[in-house]
């Protein structure tokens, strides 16, 4: 049997990597080869969420809340919550955000979602 909680584990890695800006460097090391995130108005592609990572600001806080795990399979984990978080330059990001997680040798980031909270005010968009 995998271990769920390591899937939990990467995910807080991602919101603690854009503390330090350092999220092209998660990307490479945890996206599977066909991953793809979606996002309003955009669905990107590993290539694209390596590029987009090097030139986004840095979170300066973050929280993760209301979290949810559906195990699909023995292979394949979805998580679910919300965060809010909040860049260096003070913009605030709320969203409902869904991961799935499949186990390729370890777990493998396939796919995330991001649904804004009405009060989203950063921009998600490809830049």
């Amino acid at each position: 049997m995998y271990r769920v909680d390591e899937a939990w584990k990467l995910e807080e890695q991602f919101w603690h990597a854009g503390t330090a800006g350092r999220v092209h460097e998660y990307y490479a090391r945890v996206l599977a080869a066909d991953a793809f995130v979606v996002i309003p108005g955009h669905v990107l592609v590993r290539e694209d969420l390596l590029r987009q990572w090097d030139e986004r600001a840095a979170w300066s806080q973050y929280e993760l809340s209301e979290r949810r795990i559906v195990l699909v399979n023995g292979e394949t984990v979805v998580l679910t919550y919300r965060i809010e978080a909040e860049q260096t330059d003070g913009s605030a990001y709320q969203a409902r955000v869904s991961s799935m997680y499949t186990w390729v040798g370890g777990w493998a980031l396939a796919f995330r979602q991001h649904t804004p909270d009405p009060e989203l005010t950063v921009d998600m968009a490809v830049k």
